[in-house]
């Protein structure tokens, strides 16, 4: 046995279903808007994708080397003042590759300020390396207005022409404030070199802020140091050069910036050679002097070893002199205020390798603190704990540079002391030869320091033409075969989307600003008032239509209409009905009528009286005299015999026409001769019809309700309005009506109601038998017809 729950599941399922296929058959029957709309958006796209211009991935690969390592003795130190954590390097070497500096080194090593168009063809195509000439913006003043697009072509090899002007190739060129130099490109086509060709001029710092957001740049992972540069451009060779540029401008700045130091110690070093070079020839005169004007050839063996000595002891001396000048500007450059922007002074003969180590990490330091600064500001938590390695670093250096500095003294005090006893023994000399040692030993003094400068000189060149970057590119910038943007298949599905979407849009909007009934959910959701039966539309000419298309759709809708009756008034006996409406026009009287006529087929006799004493329809349509009728009985004038009237075209059919206009219809039907007709009539017929006029409009239908047993109110489909709704609820819960129930006419399944309506009931099309001939349009279907 099906519980209730049970049941209410199933009664829900099928609400949801019959919900769902009423929605979608609310769409489906547009179905040709939507392939009208999808053709017209898959054409839209088309264009779109032609007209696009098509976008390239381009990416190269850069390994950033890792410069963690060991430096020997100094390591423990190196490790306490935490010199070498680099948790930061890859998102500053990331802020370096796209630094405003290497951009713009790379703008101008490829002349991307200047941009070439082709303008054959339906849109203008970027042209990049394949033009007839070279044009590099010289300089550009305030004035320049860089929207301003140039057309040239070439006249010949020497000419050129640009707007329409003549100039000659290989000089200056000055146009509104921007002048350029235009120079034939080796590497242009030898076909079409003639045709025009526009060029424009960027802002450079425009182009770089554009290029900074193109360019992207991204680790690999989070433990890796590899970075993957990518860039989108239209022009593959572009983006390729560019990105490949790039890398060259990031490692030659890293180069550079490695070098300053070793730069500097070559420039002393160069500087000292000069100065040694012209001393040296002095003392080598001075010898050859000395020798020649005291005819000396040559010294004893004792004045050579001795000799040798005091060299020996003079080289070391010279060497330490030069280590301890060098602490000297170590020490200076320690307490110098701005040394943050200077160069670290040359480390010429220091053979320390902490103290090494430190000035070259702090050397390091500050370079890295100076690229940083090129993109983030001084506050930058990054920045100032470089400061604090910066400040640790120093203090260390001036600890080692102390304590260095002390043993260099030691050591110079040992030479000093040898020296002075070397000068005791020279004394002992004889004259001619002490002279020659004197001449001699300043001459070797110079030598031996002049040959030390010019081997440190070719170490220091050698140390600087064997830097590399502390990074390596493992693959050149490539580009994609095909085009990264648009996704042709992307955009194609977007815009049959659109297609698909913008009808569905138009007929959701439509049906929330529909104010008129257009479903049979607009009457439920507002009134708890039965729904007794829906009608097709019609457009058969024919008042009677149940009588003339028996077998139509309509017909066998209204015989529905009569079985339902029975669930209305069942009970035997004179049955009364009131017919009307919120306003004219909504088919109350085909309604009235057609269902009289039906039920008179049922073998009971009915009669319809035309209430609507203002627009009366029914016998116009019925082509029945009405000289007179209801008024006439109303004012007295005649008997209800009298005013009855057969209907010709069905039997046991009658009519009560109106009769001539009255000035006073409300007044008429309260004058109590209403109730005498209706009374009379129960005695000669089974159903009694009234068609009232729509109590939107006046109050005869009010007046007659307490006179009938059942009421159909009728509602048309896309006619009637929803608010008009309201006010049959609101006389349902008042209860101004007896048996209130509504009757949905005038259906119309291609103007979206219901779902593959057909009709509702399960007749399948082509079940009727309708006449297929052309008819004329119906007496009803201006106003009142189904």
């Amino acid at each position: 046995m099906t519980t209730n729950n049970e049941t209410n599941n199933l009664e829900f399922q099928d609400e949801n279903e019959l919900n769902i296929r009423e929605i979608l058959h609310k769409y489906l029957i547009h179905w040709k808007w939507f392939i009208l709309s999808v053709i017209i958006a898959t054409a839209l796209g088309y264009v779109y994708v032609k007209l696009t211009t098509p976008l390239y991935k381009i990416e190269t690969d850069l390994l950033i080397k890792d410069n963690k390592g060991n430096l020997g003795g100094q390591d423990d130190l190196l490790k306490d003042l935490d010199l070498f954590t680099s948790d930061k390097i890859i998102d500053n070497e990331i802020q370096i590759l796209q630094s405003h500096t290497l951009l713009q080194r790379t703008i101008d090593a490829l002349n991307l300020q200047t941009t070439y168009y082709n303008t054959k063809g339906v849109r203008k195509h970027e042209l990049y390396n394949r033009v007839p000439c070279k044009i590099e913006l010289l300089k550009a003043d305030d004035s320049v207005d860089y929207s301003l697009v140039y057309t040239f072509s070439l006249i010949n090899s020497k000419e050129i022409n640009i707007n329409g002007k003549k100039y000659p190739l290989g000089q200056p060129i000055n146009i509104g404030g921007a002048e350029f130099l235009v120079t034939p490109s080796p590497s242009a086509p030898k076909s079409g070199l003639n045709d025009p060709i526009e060029f424009k001029f960027n802002d450079k710092e425009l182009l770089i802020e554009s290029l900074s957001g193109k360019i992207k740049v991204d680790p690999v992972s989070k433990q890796g140091t590899v970075l993957i540069i990518t860039l989108e451009d239209a022009l593959p060779s572009r983006g390729e050069d560019i990105l490949n540029r790039l890398v060259y401008e990031y490692n030659k700045a890293a180069i550079d910036d490695k070098n300053q130091v070793t730069s500097s110690t070559l420039v002393f070093i160069k500087g000292r050679l000069e100065k040694l070079q012209e001393e040296l020839g002095t003392a080598e005169r001075k010898v050859e002097n000395y020798k020649s004007g005291n005819q000396i050839t040559d010294i004893s063996s004792q004045s050579q070893i001795f000799l040798q000595s005091v060299q020996g002891n003079d080289a070391e001396l010279s060497k330490i002199n030069i280590q301890l000048g060098v602490l000297k500007n170590i020490e200076d450059y320690l307490y110098s205020a701005r040394n943050e922007q200077s160069q670290v002074p040359s480390m010429l003969g220091i053979e320390d390798p902490t103290l090494l180590g430190l000035v070259n990490q702090l050397a390091e330091t500050q370079l890295k603190r100076q690229s940083l600064l090129q993109t983030i500001p001084e506050t930058n938590p990054i920045v100032i704990s470089i400061d604090d390695q910066i400040k640790s670093l120093k203090l260390a250096i001036s600890q080692s540079t102390k304590n260095l500095k002390s043993g260099l003294q030691v050591i110079k005090s040992q030479l000093d002391s040898k020296n002075s006893a070397f000068q005791s023994v020279i004394s002992q000399v004889p004259s001619k030869e002490r002279g020659l040692i004197d001449v001699m030993r300043q001459q070797e003094i110079k030598n031996t320091l002049f040959t030390y400068l010019l081997q440190k000189r070719e170490e220091t060149e050698i140390s600087l033409a064997s830097t590399t970057a502390d990074s390596r590119t493992i693959d050149v910038a490539r580009s994609g075969k095909f085009p990264f943007k648009p996704v042709k298949q992307m955009i194609m599905f977007v815009f049959v989307l659109i297609g698909l979407i913008t009808p569905a849009a138009i007929i959701y909007l439509l049906d929330m600003l529909n104010f008129r009934v257009s479903k049979r959910s607009d009457i439920e959701r507002v009134t708890k008032v039965p729904i007794l039966a829906e009608i097709s539309h019609s457009e058969d000419a024919s008042a009677l239509l149940v009588a003339t298309k028996p077998r139509s759709m309509v017909a066998e809708q209204l015989r529905a209409l009569r079985t339902n009756l029975n669930f209305v008034i069942p009970q035997e006996g004179h049955r009364v009905m009131l017919f009307t409406s919120s306003i004219s026009g909504e088919g109350k009287s085909f309604i009235s009528l057609n269902l009289g006529a039906s039920l008179a087929m049922s073998g009971k006799k009915v009669v319809i009286l035309e209430l609507d004493l203002r627009k009366p329809k029914l016998h116009a349509g019925l082509e029945i005299d009405n000289t007179k009728g209801l008024s006439n009985y109303l004012i007295g004038e005649v008997g209800y015999k009298d005013i009855i009237k057969k209907i010709a075209q069905q039997e046991n059919y009658y009519i009560i026409t109106c009769g001539p206009i009255p000035p006073n219809p409300a007044e008429l039907l309260v004058n109590g001769k209403i109730k005498t007709l209706l009374d009379q009539l129960k005695q000669d017929f089974d159903y009694i019809l009234l068609d009232a006029p729509p109590v939107g409009l006046v109050t005869d239908a009010q007046i007659l309700a307490e006179y009938v047993d059942a009421t159909l109110f009728i509602v048309r489909h896309n006619y009637t309005a929803k608010n008009h709704i309201t006010s049959i609820q609101n006389f349902y819960s008042n209860k101004k009506f007896k048996n209130l129930n509504i009757v949905l006419n005038s259906i119309d399944a291609n103007g979206g109601y219901g779902y593959g309506y057909g009709y509702g009931y399960g007749y399948g099309g082509g079940y009727y038998q309708d006449d297929e001939t052309p008819k004329k349009k119906s007496f009803f279907a201006k106003k009142s017809k189904s």
